[in-house]
């Protein structure tokens, strides 16, 4: 039996696991979120990534078996870093999009109840060949930190994970 684990960067794969938060600071700005259920849910990375100096919060879901009979464990990530331009959030996110090469399907943003933050954009996109994966992108930007928010899982589970992900989108946002 394969595991399948939903990867969208393999520069931030840990094995340990720990207790999930509900905030964290960053570069002088707190950002808070409503953690995904821990019976489904575990935290595996939870602090600054020495090589990028990015914060990394990133949590696995327990194995789902698709029909293939392949485990595939979703990732939902929020992925922080300092930001030193005075480029907007539209700015941010066309550079952060051109660098994931994805098939955008919807655009998502406060005004359509995607967001809690008023300062984000996003998508709904796919990417893949062979195995299709769906991914939920947002970017939020406060102050000097910018923010990518990563929900990841193939086509073949997205309808068992798509609730969680919306909520924990939803959910991110800034305090001041």
């Amino acid at each position: 039996m394969k595991i399948l684990t939903v990867l969208f960067i393999p520069l931030f794969v840990c094995s340990g696991t720990i207790q999930a938060q509900e905030s964290f600071t960053f570069n002088g700005s707190t950002i808070v979120y409503n953690a995904p259920d821990s019976a489904k849910w575990r935290a595996v990375k939870n602090e600054v990534d020495e090589k990028s100096g990015k914060y990394l919060l990133m949590f696995k879901r327990t194995p789902i078996k698709d029909k293939e009979d392949r485990e595939i464990e979703p990732v939902m990530a929020i992925i922080c870093e300092p930001v030193t331009d005075n480029s907007d959030i539209a700015k941010y996110s066309a550079l952060k999009r051109t660098q994931m090469p994805l098939d955008v399907k919807k655009l998502l943003a406060p005004q359509q109840n995607d967001f809690a933050y008023k300062n984000a954009v996003g998508y709904e996109a796919v990417y893949g060949k062979g195995l299709i994966h769906k991914v939920l992108i947002g970017h939020l930007r406060n102050k000097n930190v910018g923010a990518r928010v990563i929900c990841d899982s193939t086509e073949s589970v997205y309808d068992k994970v798509e609730a969680d992900m919306r909520k924990f989108i939803k959910s991110i946002n800034f305090k001041d």
